[in-house]
């Protein structure tokens, strides 16, 4: 006969694994996580907050995952989604530097700013005005790291 101490240990055990197996069955693929990202972007700044969206409780398995099916890192990738997206608006929305750093999950222009001149090496200010051409290659050199 099982005392009541051990019938309460394997109820919890129990129930630990349903929430589990629950918690499997909602995650989203992990090829679309790059798309739940993208239209995410305003609320996603870190790994952990990506994996809450896909539905993984850890973030490490879903890092594992990430990298094993897209062969970069998702910290990479973030970055690189995040850059795309923050210089394509500023070339084509007419709105402030404040208003695009909050689309995109950051403080404020300050923050941007600090943002473009470590990975661009180069200004908001000076994205808006360069050539495409120029653009295109600073993206590629940074994109080179992502591949």
């Amino acid at each position: 006969m099982i005392n009541q101490g051990c019938k309460s240990t394997l109820v919890v055990l129990f129930l630990q694994t349903l929430k589990k197996r629950e918690m499997m069955r909602d995650r989203l693929d992990i090829a679309d996580s790059i798309i739940v990202l993208k239209s995410n972007l305003d609320t996603t700044a870190r790994v952990s907050e990506w994996a809450q969206l896909m539905g993984y409780a850890c973030p490490k398995k879903f890092s594992r995952k990430f990298r094993c099916y897209h062969a970069i890192r998702p910290q990479t990738c973030l970055k690189y989604v995040r850059l795309k997206s923050i210089l394509k608006a500023l070339r084509d929305e007419n709105i402030s530097n404040y208003e695009i750093a909050r689309k995109h999950g950051i403080p404020d222009e300050i923050a941007l700013n600090k943002f473009i001149k470590y990975h661009l090496h180069c200004s908001p200010t000076e994205v808006k005005h360069m050539p495409q051409n120029r653009l295109e290659r600073k993206i590629e050199n940074f994109g080179s790291k992502v591949r």
